[in-house]
C-alpha cells in the first residue's frame, strides 16, 4: 500500500508526545546512586499488594492502621494486624474494631424473625416509624423461596414487589455510644432500606451478605423501645429474596494503641512500612512476587506480608504478631477450613487462602474470624511471613473455549502449591525484589524526577493488580482487564510496560485483539474497541466503535513492540490486519476537512489519523530494515 499525504499540520509537538510512547526505551548503566524513598502517597491511595483483579489490596493515602484496606473492586478487606509487645497490643493494620454482633439478626444467624409485610404499595410514609401497619400481613423473615433455595427463607415471596417493616427493640441506648452500627442485608434484585424513616441505602442484587455502616445522624435517631427498619425490594425476574438486620460493632481491639508510622517506601514490586510499637520497631513489607523477573511467576495469584521486629535497647521483649480476618463479613459465609501441610498452617474461606509457618503459630476461628498468631523470638530471628492466595472461581470463555489462567494452564495446579513454593523461598524472593526495586528506582529517577518516578513505579503494580493472564489454545499469552481487549486502556498501559521492558505483557494485550480481528466473523476494516466483559468474550461493551482511535492505537502499539524488540516478526504475523487498518485511516483522511488547525487536540480524529499513519510508515521502514 502506498501512502500519499500532503497535509501539513502544526502538530509537531503532538508527534513528539506519541513518539515518546513509541520509543519509550530508557538506557541506564549507572548504579552508583542510592535509590530515593517514595513516601508521598497520593490521597487516592495505592496498591501495596497485587494478587489478582478480584483480590488486590489497596489503602487510602499512607494509612494502614486508620481504616481497613480494601480490594480493587471497592470491597473492604476486613483484616486487623496486632503486635503485642510484653502483652500490650499495638494495631499496625486495620480499624479499631472488627467484630459485629446482632441487634436484630439475619435469618441465617437465627431461626427467623417476625416482621410486617405487604406485596402492594401501601402508600406514602410506609417507611416511617409512626406509620400504622396493623392491616399488614405478619410473617417470618427472610422472604423468598421457602424450599430448595440456598438461603433460609421462611415466608414465601412470589410477587414483583415487597414492603417489609421490622421492629427492633433497644432497651438501653447507651450501649450504642461510641460504637458503629451496621445494616446487613441480602437481596434479589433491588433494595431500598430505611431506619425510623431515614434513608439508609439503595442497592442491587447480591447473593452474599452486604454490610453498610449507619451514619451518625441515623444512629442518633435510635430510641429506647421500638425502632423500625423498613425495606422495599423489587424482584425483576426469577426468585426473589429479602433479608435484613441490624448489627453493632464489638470493639475487640479497642484497647490496642495505634502503632506510630515512621516511614513508608513505595517501590515497583513492594511497599515497606516502618512502625514504632513502644520499644519495638516493626517493619512490614507487602511483596508482589508475580512482578519478579528472575522466576516465571507471571499471573501467580499469591502475595505475602513479611514482618520483622527490632529493638534498639538490649532489653528482652515478649513479642507476638496477630492477624485477624472476618471471613463472614468478607464472604457472607462462615465456613473456614484449616490444616497443616509441609510445615505451613493453612486456612481457607471461600476463595481466600492464608498461611503461616506452623511452628510457633496458633490458629483459631472465633465468631467466624480467622485468627493467626505467631510468637516472634530469637529462634525465628524475630521475623515471619503471612502468605495470601486467591483463586477466582470463574472460567474465561473465548470463542467457545474455556481458557485457564496462565499459572494453571494444564489444570493440575492448586493455589496452596503456589503458596508453599513462594513461602519456602520468600526471603530469596524478597531479596530479588529488593534488587529489582533498586534498579527500577534508579532508572526512573534517571528518566525523570519524583513526579515521573512515583506514578511509573506504582502503575507497574497497578497493571498486575488489574489484569488476568490467560494461556490461549495455541499457547499464546492473553492479558485481560475486566473489559476484555480494551484498546484505549492497553494504549495507556504501554508507556509503563515499555519502561519495565515487559514486551511479553504488551503482546499479551494485543494478541487477543489480533486473534479476534483475524477470525472470519470479524468483517470490519478497523479493530474493535473491546471484545467483551470478563469472563466472556462475546461482543463489545462500548456501543461506539471509536474506529479511528482503535486503528491508530493498534498501529502505534505494534510499532512500539517492533522498535523495542528490533525484530519485525510480531508485525509480520499480523501484517494483513495492519495494512487494512492503515488503508482505513487513509480513506478517512481523504474524507476529512481541515478548517482550523488551532482547534486540534489529542483526541481529535484528524490527529489520530496522522499519528496512526506515521506509525504505519515507520513499520514500513522497519520492515525493510529489519
Amino acid at each position: 500500500m502506498e501512502i500519499r499525504t500532503h497535509i501539513r499540520f502544526v502538530v509537531v509537538w503532538r508527534v513528539i508526545i506519541i513518539s515518546g510512547i513509541i520509543s519509550l526505551i530508557y538506557a541506564c548503566s549507572h548504579l552508583d546512586k542510592k535509590p530515593l524513598l517514595l513516601s508521598d502517597i497520593a490521597s487516592s491511595g495505592h496498591t501495596p499488594l497485587a494478587i489478582s483483579p478480584g483480590f488486590s489490596i489497596k489503602v487510602m493515602g499512607d494509612t494502614l492502621n486508620e481504616s481497613y484496606p480494601y480490594l480493587r473492586p471497592g470491597k473492604i478487606f476486613p483484616i486487623t494486624g496486632i503486635l503485642r509487645v510484653d502483652g500490650k497490643p499495638y494495631r499496625f493494620m486495620g480499624d479499631d474494631s472488627l467484630r459485629i454482633s446482632p441487634l436484630a439478626p439475619l435469618s441465617e444467624d437465627t431461626i427467623g424473625w417476625t416482621g410486617k409485610y405487604s406485596f402492594l404499595y401501601p402508600g406514602k410514609g410506609w417507611e416511617l416509624k409512626e406509620y400504622n401497619d396493623s392491616l399488614w400481613n405478619e410473617g417470618s423473615g427472610a422472604f423468598g423461596p421457602t424450599k430448595g433455595y440456598y438461603y433460609p427463607a421462611h415466608t414465601l415471596w412470589g410477587s414483583e414487589n415487597i414492603y417489609v417493616r421490622r421492629y427492633i427493640k433497644v432497651d438501653n441506648k447507651d450501649v450504642l455510644k461510641n460504637h458503629k452500627v451496621y445494616a446487613r442485608y441480602v437481596c434479589d434484585d433491588r433494595i431500598k432500606l430505611y431506619f425510623n424513616g431515614e434513608y439508609v441505602l439503595e442497592n442491587g442484587f447480591t447473593y452474599q451478605t452486604k454490610c453498610q455502616c449507619l451514619t451518625d445522624d441515623i444512629i442518633n435517631q435510635i430510641v429506647e423501645g421500638d425502632n423500625v427498619l423498613a425495606a422495599y425490594c423489587r424482584n425483576t425476574g426469577g426468585a426473589g429474596l429479602l433479608d435484613f438486620g441490624l448489627y453493632i460493632e464489638n470493639k475487640t481491639y479497642a484497647d490496642a494503641e495505634p502503632a506510630t508510622l515512621k516511614k513508608i517506601d513505595v517501590q515497583a514490586t513492594q511497599t515497606q512500612y516502618l512502625f514504632q510499637c513502644g520499644d519495638v520497631e516493626l517493619q512490614i513489607g507487602f511483596v508482589s512476587p508475580s512482578l519478579s523477573e528472575k522466576w516465571d511467576m507471571t499471573g501467580w495469584p499469591v502475595g505475602f506480608l513479611s514482618y520483622q521486629v527490632r529493638t534498639e535497647n538490649e532489653k528482652e521483649h515478649t513479642v507476638e504478631v496477630v492477624f485477624d480476618v472476618d471471613a463472614e463479613w468478607m464472604f457472607g459465609n462462615r465456613k473456614v477450613n484449616s490444616w497443616v501441610e509441609q510445615d505451613w498452617r493453612f486456612t481457607k474461606s471461600d476463595s481466600l487462602y492464608l498461611a503461616m509457618v506452623a511452628g510457633e503459630t496458633t490458629f483459631s476461628c472465633e465468631d467466624n474470624h480467622i485468627i493467626l498468631s505467631q510468637k516472634l523470638c530469637v529462634r525465628n530471628e524475630n521475623k515471619g511471613v503471612l502468605l495470601i492466595g486467591y483463586e477466582e472461581g470463574q472460567t474465561f470463555q473465548y470463542s467457545g473455549e474455556s481458557l485457564r489462567p496462565l499459572w494453571n494452564k494444564d489444570g493440575t495446579r492448586e493455589v496452596k502449591e503456589l503458596m508453599m513454593s513462594v513461602g519456602n523461598r520468600y526471603q530469596e524472593l524478597k531479596a530479588e525484589c529488593d534488587k529489582l526495586d533498586y534498579w527500577w528506582n534508579i532508572k526512573a529517577f534517571q528518566a525523570g524526577n519524583k513526579a515521573f518516578a512515583e506514578p511509573m513505579l506504582s502503575d507497574y503494580r497497578d497493571f498486575m493488580s488489574s489484569h488476568r493472564f490467560v494461556s490461549s489454545s495455541d499457547n499464546k499469552l492473553f492479558c485481560f482487564a475486566d473489559t476484555l481487549g480494551n484498546v484505549r486502556e492497553a494504549y495507556k498501559s504501554f508507556p509503563t510496560l515499555l519502561f519495565f521492558n515487559r514486551i511479553d505483557w504488551m503482546k499479551g494485550l494485543l494478541n487477543p485483539i489480533f486473534a479476534y480481528c483475524e477470525d472470519i466473523h470479524w468483517v470490519k476494516k478497523y479493530p474493535p474497541y473491546d471484545i467483551g466483559l470478563y469472563p466472556i468474550a462475546s461482543k463489545q461493551v462500548k456501543q461506539e466503535d471509536c474506529a479511528v482511535e482503535a486503528a491508530a492505537n493498534m498501529l502505534m502499539m505494534t510499532t512500539a513492540i517492533v522498535e523495542a524488540e528490533q525484530d519485525f516478526g510480531y508485525a509480520d504475523m499480523h501484517w494483513r490486519q495492519l495494512c487494512l487498518w492503515a488503508d482505513y485511516l487513509q480513506e478517512r483522511m481523504k474524507k476529512m476537512t481541515f478548517t482550523s488547525v488551532g482547534l486540534l487536540d489529542h483526541d481529535d480524529e484528524r490527529v489520530k489519523c496522522v499519528l496512526g499513519l506515521m506509525a504505519y510508515r515507520k513499520l514500513v521502514q522497519l520492515k525493510e530494515n529489519l
